[in-house]
Order: structure tokens, then sequence, then C-alpha cells
């Protein structure tokens, strides 16, 4: 027997659209997702003529009131984490509203819960995951154990560097030049006192971890389901954090010339 759903308080289902599609997109999840989630709950709500659209930065839902009228709202969107583990979990709650098995009450609880729950690698568990990355990388490139180990090393630190700089939301562009310069910089410097320290290999495989590669795979999967606006949003994210690593990377190879008493 097919699930009918009944009527819900308009409030309660508003609220609970905007938390499942404000955790997708905060914590890395496509648009499309998010608008296929708010639209799958709004149907298991039994809400009429449900609609979203989301962009990067908001999200935009409409549906049709009890009193035919349509009620929307726009939320603001703020890309403060990649959690994906926050974004399985939205889709989970979707699917059991979908199914009936959540009255509106219980899912937004339970939204609620998703959204203030720690991450798997959320503050310090950043740095070992920054390390063994960088270490892959550095022997992906055939550097040798202690280029490796220098590698997992620099990227720890500045990915230490970057989770004290993510308290402050509007330094996320300062992230970047940051972990560029400083990913570049000390394998230069430590060069002098480490001659068998192959400087191009560390700072390769210490850069990968800052590499925006999430973004750039959202921005190829919104172009190809002709989501083009949000594709070109996430595109030029990408870019523009791709210009900004290489820009402190410059930067980097420029102060380390000064101090051998060279010129720009």
């Amino acid at each position: 027997m097919n699930h009918i759903p009944e009527r819900v308080p308009e409030s309660p289902c508003m609220e609970a659209l905007q938390l499942a599609g404000k955790i997708i997109m905060e914590n890395g999840g496509e648009t499309y997702r998010a608008e296929e989630t708010v639209t799958r709950m709004g149907d298991g709500f039994g809400l009429q003529d449900v609609e979203s659209f989301a962009v990067p930065s908001g999200l935009f839902i409409s549906f049709r009131g009890k009193d035919g009228n349509p009620v929307t709202s726009v939320k603001r969107v703020h890309r403060l984490h990649r959690n994906l583990s926050r974004v399985d979990e939205a889709n989970r709650i979707s699917r059991c509203v979908e199914t009936g098995e959540l009255t509106v009450e219980q899912a937004v609880e339970k939204l609620r819960e998703i959204e203030s729950m720690s991450g798997a690698f959320r503050g310090w568990w950043s740095l070992p995951a920054a390390f063994l990355c960088a270490c892959g990388f550095a022997a992906l490139f055939g550097a040798n154990w202690l280029s490796i180990a220098v590698a997992g090393l620099v990227a720890a630190l500045v990915q230490a560097l970057e989770t004290g700089i993510a308290r402050f939301r509007n330094f996320g562009l300062t992230a970047s030049v940051l972990g560029g310069l400083f990913t570049a910089l000390l394998p230069n410097l430590l060069v002098l006192v480490l001659p068998a320290l192959q400087t191009e290999l560390v700072v390769a495989g210490a850069i990968m971890p800052l590499v925006p590669g999430l973004a750039m795979t959202n921005a190829v999967q919104d172009s190809m389901r002709g989501d083009m606006l949000s594709g070109l949003s996430h595109g030029v994210q990408a870019i523009l954090t791709a210009f900004l690593i290489a820009g402190g990377a410059l930067l980097a190879v420029a102060i380390k010339r000064v101090m051998m008493g060279g010129g720009l």
C-alpha cells in the first residue's frame, strides 16, 4: 500500500526543509542534492507544489499552504565545513520522512542533532589526516623517506594554521594565501639544514591537502546536470583558491631569494 502523507503544520515543515537543505549546502553537498532532498521531504510531509532552488550562497524553498497561497522562504548559506557525514545523515533523514517513518517534529529534532554533531576530522583530527595525505602524495611523486616525512610534517603544521584561522569566518581567502606561503617556505628553509631534502617533491606533496578538489568536483557535476549558475560559482571558487595558494607559494620563493641575498 502506498504511503499517503497527512498534512502537517506549515511552520515546522519549513524549518525541517531549511535545516536539511542548509546542512547539505554548508557541508560540501551538491546543490542538486539539496534541492532533491528538500523536494522529497516536502512530499513526505504531504505539502503541495514543493519547489526548491539552491545556489552556493542561498536556498529558496516554496510550497502551497492550506489556504492555497504559496509559502516561500529564503535561507542564507555559509560554506563553513566540509563534512560529508552530515550530508549522508541528512539524506538518511529525508528518506525516512519520505517513507513516513518520521514525523515533522522528529525530523526537526534529528536534523538539529546532525547540525550540532562534530565531524570525524574536525578540529585537531585534521592534522594526522593532512599528514597522511601529504606523505602519500610525496611517496607517489617519488620522494625519498626524509622528504616524505617532512612533507607530512609541513602539511600538518599548515593544517594547524588553517584550523586556527577557520575560527574567524571572514578569513577564508587569507588562509589559502598563508597555506601556500608556509607550504613552500618551510621546505625551502629546511633544505639549508637537510641537504638531502627534495624540496620540489616536499612542496608538491604538502600542498595537496590544500587543493580545492571538492569544489571543482561539484563544479563539474553541477555543470553536467545543466545547473550552470552553481557550476560556474563552484568553478570560480576552486580556481580562485588555487590561484591564491599558488600566489602564496610564489611569495615564499621571493622571500627565500631575498633572504639568500638575491633579488626578486
